[in-house]
């Protein structure tokens, strides 16, 4: 191709004559260079210009992401506040109800175990997430968790509260604190007095409440009969009498009646009828004698009626 040359025929404007171009090949080689170099440089401006729009609107996305983020961590933020504020009430009717039920107060340190942070969670892999971003979130989540905690610790109490609610109210009902029968005059106290056959002061182990024969004998308390003796002989001892063991070391005993209504062994409840009013055994007349023994100890009867 050495020595040969291109002729190139052009037509210019407004002119009808054919012209004519004769150039070298490494002359149009040249050219033609020069156009793809200038076409790629076209090319890789566009694609700049491109390229930075596209980032631009990126960070302008990103931007938007994170103002919103950023508006969605302050509204979680007053909710956990507002939530907070109700676990602190919940803990402080906690701590009442288990000054009510006599059961020690939660450490304070023991509710706020975890304040601070046991998280390990930094979001760090978010990279979209500003570092504040990030941080608030790592805040939140500490707390959400000290919240969980506290929470857990609250329902755990009141389940102890309930059980313990629910023991006194069991021990209530297994404690003394009515009078044996309705009516009647008690006739001797508790402690010393002197006896009405020979005279001489000795303890009295009870109460005695004078009543007509045949009047009710209520149990006093809820409980289980452990004694009933129906044989007696008279002017000796409690003649026909009935043992109700309650629970928690306390019993009590009903004597000189005149009938038993109830067997050994059998439950009764505060108000049951166990028996009636008699004379019988060691007795001058018509009454009850009603003993309260509390862990083997002979007590006044007195101290446990509350009507």
């Amino acid at each position: 191709m050495q020595g040969k040359r291109i002729q190139l025929i052009y037509f210019s404007m407004g002119d009808s004559e054919a012209k004519q171009i004769s150039m070298g090949w490494k002359k149009l080689i040249g050219l033609g260079s020069a156009a793809f170099l200038f076409l790629l440089l076209i090319v890789f401006m566009l694609l700049n210009v491109f390229t930075n729009a596209f980032h631009n609107w990126q960070v302008a996305n990103l931007s938007k992401a994170n103002s919103q983020l950023k508006n969605l961590l302050n509204e979680m933020e007053e909710k956990v506040q507002n939530i907070e504020q109700k676990v602190a009430f919940i803990e402080k009717s906690d701590d009442d109800l288990r000054i009510f039920v006599d059961l020690p107060e939660i450490n304070e340190d023991i509710r706020k175990l975890g304040r601070g942070g046991q998280a390990q969670e930094t979001y760090s892999s978010y990279s979209a997430i500003t570092q504040n971003g990030r941080n608030e979130a790592v805040e939140i989540k500490k707390k959400l968790d000290n919240l969980s905690q506290r929470m857990d610790l609250a329902i755990d109490s009141r389940d102890e509260i309930e059980k313990e609610y629910n023991e006194d109210l069991k021990k209530l009902s297994h404690t003394p604190s009515i009078r044996p029968i309705k009516g009647g005059r008690v006739s001797a106290k508790f402690g010393r007095r002197r006896d009405p056959f020979t005279n001489e002061l000795k303890p009295h182990e009870g109460i005695d409440i004078t009543a007509a024969r045949g009047t009710d004998v209520y149990a006093t308390a809820d409980g289980k009969v452990i004694e009933v003796n129906n044989s007696y002989t008279p002017n000796k001892s409690y003649g026909k009498y009935v043992t109700i063991d309650h629970g928690y070391g306390i019993q009590t005993k009903y004597a000189h009646l005149s009938k038993v209504l109830i067997k050994q062994g059998q439950p009764v409840s505060r108000h049951s009828i166990i028996g009636k009013v008699g004379s019988t055994g060691r007795s001058t007349g018509p009454h009850l004698h009603y003993e309260v023994i509390e862990d083997g100890e002979k007590k006044d009867p007195g101290y446990y009626i509350v009507e």
